[in-house]
């Protein structure tokens, strides 16, 4: 049976028309397209020809009382007929068309609508005439064709059943340790992981959270901005959310779409106060919404709350941009300004610090904690991963001495100061072994110039006290 609702409800999915009301005496639906400043009519009877022009009155007409509220540029009324017909008409500069069509399929293009629309089974006119001329935003943008959504989805979904399969069946971390965001690999040059870490997962909980959080906040963003600024949002806020964490967090890794989400969450924020969809009442509760449930994951897992931070900071300014009509140009240059200064700025005090290799640093916990197999098994990742470092030989160098190859330690501590003396494990760990040699004058030559207060290594620094007190 011909269903006139299921045919708008799937061209609203895949185009910019909304539901605007029904012409019950006409069996009509007309659509509204506010981009395009074009109206829709959809019709369930056809058009003989010789009332073709009683038609086109009626469409004048209608266009008349429809230009009294709002903008109308075009109006197109659409006819399932046998023989296609086209008949064109201007009023006051708009185009009235009247069109005959052999079926709905020529209504949109896109492969997906005309798959829906024949291949779906069809549910009764009520249910899409419910859902159709719904004013809800949850119903109006949940049930839009989102196709950049959609694929932000499909890329962490790979990337994360790539990653777990290494983990579970390869017991190898390598693709958590090449994109994963930390400190160190970042301030030596490996800028990818700002954007690479905001398509990582690690747990199946932590990856069902932010990919429920994404398909409704991107569904939102892509049904309100259009696709390709859902990309540039999601991409540009999770780089700066990640280069934001930066700043305050150096040790550790950090992993998830979580910055972006939050991206996304700041820009629906600023377009819901634009539009005077949001009162302060909403406001608030957001933000206590958001407190609270920061501090409950707080004690699940190891939470990154400057990267969500960073994001709602910067999705703000950048939903500030995304809307030029209803800011006056002051606000748009202030809000890029401040966009481009933070980033400088987060990039400027993540360079301020310093930081240790991660793989480097769980292995020498595991040092410390009489675990050597596991200690070996991380140095051993972080060299067939290229993420060797001073601080990594100068741990296998620990691990050889704990096996009592004394020759194996030598060459691997002395490859550790080669590579880096200035290192304050490596420079720990030597003059530890001069000193216990009763090598003084090779320690003086080591610490000359070493200021004792910008060491961080509490037990090097130690040292360094001790032996400028002797001194």
């Amino acid at each position: 049976m011909f269903n006139l609702w299921h045919i708008a409800y799937e061209v609203s999915r895949y185009t910019d028309y909304a539901f605007h009301h029904y012409d019950q005496g006409r069996d009509a639906i007309w659509m509204r397209n506010s981009k395009r400043n074009a109206m829709m009519c959809l019709n369930a009877r056809g058009l003989p020809e010789e009332v073709q022009d009683d038609e086109m009155r009626y469409l004048s007409n209608m266009y008349y009382r429809l230009s009294q509220n709002m903008k109308v540029a075009l109006v197109e009324s659409y006819h399932f007929t046998e023989s296609p017909y086209t008949s064109k008409h201007k009023v006051d500069g708009a185009k009235i068309v009247l069109k005959g069509i052999r079926g709905a399929e020529e209504l949109v293009r896109n492969p997906f609508y005309r798959i829906d629309l024949n291949h779906k089974k069809p549910k009764a006119p009520a249910y899409y005439q419910k859902r159709l001329a719904s004013r809800h935003p949850f119903e109006k943008f949940m049930h839009q064709f989102s196709p950049m959504t959609y694929l932000l989805i499909c890329i962490n979904l790979i990337v994360f059943l790539f990653n777990l399969a290494a983990i579970h069946f390869a017991d190898s971390y390598r693709y958590t340790q090449m994109l994963a965001l930390n400190h160190y690999n970042v301030i030596e040059g490996d800028l990818y992981r700002l954007l690479s870490s905001s398509f990582l997962h690690a747990t199946v909980d932590h990856f069902l959270f932010n990919i429920f959080a994404l398909y409704i906040l991107g569904k939102f963003t892509e049904s309100i901005f259009g696709s390709w600024r859902l990309l540039i949002a999601y991409v540009a806020t999770g780089i700066t959310s990640s280069l934001f964490s930066i700043m305050f967090i150096t040790e550790g890794i950090s992993l998830g779409a979580s910055g972006a989400i939050y991206g996304l969450l700041a820009i629906l924020v600023v377009h819901l106060l634009v539009h005077g969809r949001i009162s302060a009442k909403l406001l608030f509760q957001i933000a206590v919404v958001f407190i609270v449930v920061s501090v409950l994951t707080q004690f699940i897992s190891n939470v990154n709350h400057y990267a969500h931070i960073g994001g709602l900071v910067f999705g703000a300014l950048l939903g500030v941009m995304y809307h030029p009509r209803k800011f006056k140009l002051r606000w748009h240059t202030a809000a890029l300004t401040a966009f481009i200064l933070l980033i400088v700025l987060s990039w400027f005090m993540a360079q301020r610090h310093h930081s240790a290799q991660p793989l480097s640093v769980m292995a020498m916990e595991h040092i410390e904690a009489g675990e050597y197999e596991e200690a070996l098994g991380i140095l051993n990742e972080s060299i067939r991963t290229n993420n060797d470092t001073a601080k990594t030989y100068h741990a296998l160098g620990l691990v050889a001495e704990y096996a009592g190859d004394t020759k194996q330690a030598r060459q691997f501590h002395e490859r550790s100061i080669a590579m880096n003396p200035d290192d304050e494990w490596v420079m720990r760990h030597r003059l530890m072994q001069l000193r216990k040699e009763r090598k003084y004058e090779e320690m003086d030559q080591i610490l000359s110039g070493v200021d004792a207060k910008e060491i961080e290594d509490p037990q090097l620094k130690a040292i360094v006290e001790a032996h400028d007190a002797d001194e």
